[in-house]
């Protein structure tokens, strides 16, 4: 049981010096076995609020706090950080911040290690969560050569085997295929008959349909609106996109994303071309990642990537860009074989975990790293395009996930470079920024560039993409070619 009672928690940023007003009056109340929805743009307190329900707020992040709240009748303003995984377990938006040891079972069983339980429970808590969410392959792995989808079921299975009666996940399908969000979706339909608490955070809403209870809009750090699950899910579709909602509607599977052409639209339609592979091959060791990789990249074209998670689409996006050296097969650029280094010059990369590639203390710093022509007025404009001009004297690693998405391939746009390669550029991104991206990715390919983007993302994929491909072990399995966006 979770009762929050006028929750307000404002903090002064240790990196800007800057008062932060982050919630303001927040009242939740959800019950045992009911599943509550937390919606609303990109920084508008959604994950100050999980921090609150964790006791992270403010006993690991200072600030000035009124309000209350309860887990199971405890105030956690008086229960000590360490008792608190006893109460709620969390699954973070970058699974990487939440993990200490070197393979997935030895990360399964790190919480009850903590707890000082038996080997016998460790094992059997361990196993039951891995097989629930799917992971049972992945046990003997090491986390450093998991995909960014594997790692967030991992970090969702780690909060199963705690056996805390809340669970707290903040945009736990953020990186996950169609495929595994169905596994994530079984998983939070057992928990719900188990008579657990749930609360989750989330940009992507329509796996949650018929299974969240009571769903609540965030909006400058305060609950604006209520609705109970059935209620929030027959909303016209007018409505959503007037409160900046990504869609309630499954889009379906990779092959539904895009829709075919006639086939004598296709040759008017295709842009020279810019990057191709043919029979690609890429191997760690003795084990095969992909093999006999053949695909057409055009200039002036915006190309999507899918497939399941782990099979390969980040170690391909190194391979093009020229940060991994193929095992074999070709990779040519505009019909001439390019080198590594040629790749590394000629490709900007926006990378799946952003938060790596920000080195500046300044957003606007940010933008001249790689272009110094972007600064001044030029730089001004792009942040504005992007959403991010009121905040250009923040430092990087202050703003939310979502804002350091779009300040990345903000940067990414000023270099001016021909291929644009893009790793799950939406993760931690509403509806109104989705919409930005993509009309942003159309002017990239507009004026010249080839864009490469790898996603899970269906709503975003059927609305920008001129080809679909789909990545398999063993190379492509099928390519579809889009209406002209």
């Amino acid at each position: 049981m979770i009762d929050v009672e006028s929750l307000s928690f404002s903090y002064v940023s240790e990196l800007t010096g800057d008062r932060v007003e982050a919630l303001h009056g927040v009242d939740v109340s959800a019950r045992p076995g009911t599943l509550t929805l937390v919606c609303g743009s990109s920084g508008c307190g959604k994950s100050t609020l999980m921090r609150a329900l964790t006791g992270l707020v403010p006993q690991m992040t200072p600030g000035e706090i009124e309000g209350v709240v309860r887990i199971d009748g405890r105030d956690l303003a008086e229960v000590p950080l360490t008792e608190v995984g006893h109460l709620c377990s969390s699954v973070f938006q970058n699974p990487r911040t939440q993990f200490f040891c070197d393979t997935v079972a030895e990360e399964l069983a790190f919480c009850g290690e903590n707890y000082g339980r038996d080997r016998e429970t460790l094992i059997e808590s361990s196993e039951r969560a891995a097989e629930l969410m799917g992971i049972t392959h992945l046990m003997d792995r090491k986390l450093s050569t998991l995909s960014g989808g594997q790692l967030q079921k991992v970090a969702l299975a780690c909060a199963l085997s705690s056996g805390a009666p809340v669970l707290l996940a903040d945009e736990p399908t953020s990186n996950l295929d169609p495929d595994a969000i169905a596994e994530v979706r079984r998983a939070l339909v057992l928990l719900k008959e188990q008579g657990m608490t749930i609360i989750v955070v989330e940009h992507r809403l329509h796996f949650l349909r018929g299974l969240a209870d009571q769903v609540l809009l965030m909006e400058d750090g305060s609950v604006t609106r209520r609705w109970s699950g059935e209620e929030f899910y027959s909303m016209s579709e007018a409505e959503r996109r007037s409160l900046g909602l990504r869609t309630l509607v499954d889009p379906g599977p990779p092959e539904a994303w895009v829709c075919s052409r006639d086939s004598r639209d296709e040759a008017s339609a295709r842009g020279s071309v810019g990057l191709s592979c043919r029979d690609l091959s890429f191997s760690y060791g003795n084990t095969p990642v992909f093999e006999g990789f053949d695909a057409d990249f055009p200039v002036g074209r915006i190309t999507c990537i899918a497939g399941e998670n782990g099979v390969g689409k980040t170690t391909l996006v190194r391979v093009l860009c020229g940060l991994a050296a193929p095992s074999s097969g070709t990779i040519t650029l505009d019909g001439q074989t390019t080198s590594r280094r040629q790749r590394r010059a000629a490709c900007a990369l926006v990378m799946q975990d952003t938060g790596r590639q920000l080195f500046s203390d300044t957003l606007a710093g940010e933008l001249t790293i790689g272009a110094s022509q972007a600064s001044g007025e030029a730089g001004e404009k792009l942040l504005a395009d992007f959403d991010l001009a009121h905040l250009g004297d923040r430092h990087p690693l202050s703003l939310s996930g979502g804002q350091k998405q779009r300040l990345v391939i903000a940067a990414a746009r000023a270099t001016g470079r021909r291929i644009v390669i893009l790793d799950e550029p939406t993760s931690g991104i509403d509806a109104r920024h989705l919409d930005s991206i993509t009309a942003t990715l159309r002017r990239i390919a507009n004026e010249g560039a080839a864009v490469i983007v790898v996603t899970h993302d269906g709503e975003f994929a059927s609305a920008c993409a001129d080809q679909l491909i789909t990545l398999t072990p063993t190379g492509t399995k099928r390519a579809r070619e889009g209406e002209p966006q």
